[in-house]
């Protein structure tokens, strides 16, 4: 499975215990439903193709000027966008999103990978990793927090990554799908002060609403107008525009969620590890837990019950068929998960 979040392969989609996507447990807030029906009175029309209201909104909330942000159409639009950077050669920081290579062998770039991981499960710094290869006219892709390891990297990390990049003439794209629920490691701040930055970054996860599509780009204004012209016009719709517009006054309610990830990974995590799992460190929605064993079975077992979960053998350096990468959820769904977990590692020894 390339991706997760698959509960359409048979019966209802709520049917299915999800631990395969990284998405707010309780689903959407009672703000964002609400921005939604508004929205529905707009439906009806065009959307602004300038996205002159959401992106006010949008700059609000992410603290940048206007001209510094662009909404997209989920994350993978702002990627999409990104790796349109007319460079010679791209080189992406594994394991990693499948799409950064893909979006680069679109524009007939050929995408590199560098291992952050070094056995056994040590991370390294990006810079570290990165040691002296060349990368002169080269953008580096940086997902921060770490998908599907979760560790997050400090913003002096991430820009000492920079300050490297800029001295050889390349860039650095930081993707910060997950950075809602890890704020302060965010380097979206630098921005202004650093003319070969990009950071994409996704709220529907936070937000709970992947089917409504709602990403963003940030750059310097002259980056944003370059890379801004090969998106689709009316790209944002009118459901989108409306949670953007809604999003500023809602900052501290989504700070109050990443809290309570807090406490619920860490519990999650106590009981993988009580069953004997190494589960990596992470400041994201989800956990990334090496069994040490084939757990395909074990997956499979788990799908009988129900319950998905997100295999990472398409994730260079996880491909092993041993991890499983685990979303953090509400305590009862987190418990039910380690009560099946428990059960389908037995059955799975067994045979």
């Amino acid at each position: 499975m390339m991706h997760g979040g698959n509960v359409w392969q048979g019966g209802a989609p709520s049917a299915w215990l999800d631990f395969s996507a990284n998405l707010r447990p309780e689903g959407a807030p009672e703000w964002v439903r609400r921005a939604m029906l508004e929205g529905m009175e707009n439906a009806r029309y065009y959307p602004d193709p300038q996205m002159r209201r959401a992106r006010t909104a949008l700059a609000e909330y992410l603290g940048l000027e206007a001209d510094c942000v662009l909404p997209t159409a989920g994350g993978i639009s702002a990627i999409a966008m990104a790796a349109r950077l007319p460079v010679q050669s791209m080189r992406a920081f594994a394991p990693c999103f499948c799409e950064y290579g893909q979006m680069a062998a679109l524009q007939g770039v050929r995408m590199e990978e560098i291992s952050l991981l070094r056995a056994p499960h040590e991370i390294l710094r990006p810079v570290e990793a990165l040691g002296g290869a060349e990368i002169s006219d080269c953008a580096l892709w940086l997902c921060n927090p770490l998908n599907p390891v979760g560790v997050a990297f400090s913003p002096e990390e991430v820009e000492a990554l920079l300050e490297r990049a800029e001295a050889e003439k390349g860039w650095l794209i930081v993707d910060e799908a997950f950075i809602e629920f890890c704020p302060e490691n965010s380097v979206r701040s630098r921005i202004g002060r650093h003319a070969r930055l990009i950071v994409t970054g996704s709220m529907t996860k936070a937000l709970g609403i992947p089917g409504v599509r709602l990403g963003y780009l940030c750059a310097q204004p002259e980056l944003i107008d370059e890379l801004g012209r090969s998106q689709l016009t009316w790209e944002l719709n009118a459901f989108a525009e409306a949670v953007l517009c809604a999003l500023p006054r809602h900052a501290e309610e989504l700070r109050k969620d990443a809290k309570e990830n807090v406490a619920r990974r860490e519990r999650l995590k106590a009981g993988l590890e009580a069953l004997g799992a190494f589960v990596y460190p992470s400041s994201a929605s989800f956990l990334l837990a090496d069994f040490g064993r084939d757990v395909a079975p074990v997956a499979a077992r788990l799908r009988t019950s129900g319950i998905l979960v997100r295999e990472c053998t398409n994730f260079s350096g996880v491909d092993d068929g041993r991890h499983l990468r685990l979303a953090v959820k509400d305590e009862a769904a987190n418990a039910r998960l380690l009560e099946e977990l428990k059960g389908a590692l037995v059955c799975a020894e067994n045979h």
